[in-house]
């Protein structure tokens, strides 16, 4: 017993961010972000995600500090695991923080991605429907419609571009 305690107290004055609780670590994570330092931010963040990985908290937060820094990859990646620990924790409330995030995420890349995030703001509708007091439908419903809105533009602009070009056409013959 006295060597396992030996060993930990060595590994603890070697490694510091071991010594660090979960909490502190996210603190720690937070308080860098908002200071501008981003690597040291992602650095407490993964720490804590390492300390305990059950916890959708911290890899939400990493998400946002990746999608903040525009790495829409890694944001969505992160949002996708919180969403799923906080299914498998039953966290009603990050479950509904990670949907948000993940269909905003999908929002936010190249137009390819729109019925993407029309899907996943569906999903996240339907979900704060079923769980009152859990998010925003009225957000969901709203850029499902925004969305729905940008794809009829785009179509209705492609028919109208193609019956310019054929009537230049027409007038060049």
């Amino acid at each position: 017993m006295l060597r396992i305690a030996l060993v930990l107290s060595v590994l603890l004055v070697a490694s510091p961010a071991l010594a660090q609780t979960y909490p502190t670590q996210v603190r720690s994570g937070l308080d860098a972000l908002s200071r501008g330092d981003r690597d040291a931010g992602l650095r407490s963040l993964r720490e804590a995600v390492a300390t305990d990985p059950s916890r959708p908290d911290a890899v939400c937060y990493l998400a946002e500090a990746f999608r903040m820094s525009g790495d829409l990859t890694g944001a969505l990646d992160n949002f996708s695991m919180c969403l799923t620990i906080a299914r498998a924790a039953n966290d009603r409330p990050f479950t509904a923080r990670a949907m948000h995030g993940v269909a905003s995420t999908f929002e936010r890349m190249p137009d390819e991605h729109l019925t993407d995030a029309r899907e996943a703001w569906l999903a996240y509708t339907r979900f704060c429907e079923s769980n009152t007091g859990v998010g925003h439908p009225e957000i969901g419903r709203a850029r499902v419609t925004a969305i729905d809105t940008v794809i009829e533009l785009g179509r209705v602009s492609t028919e109208v571009a193609g019956r310019i070009e054929a009537r230049s056409r027409a007038a060049a013959h």
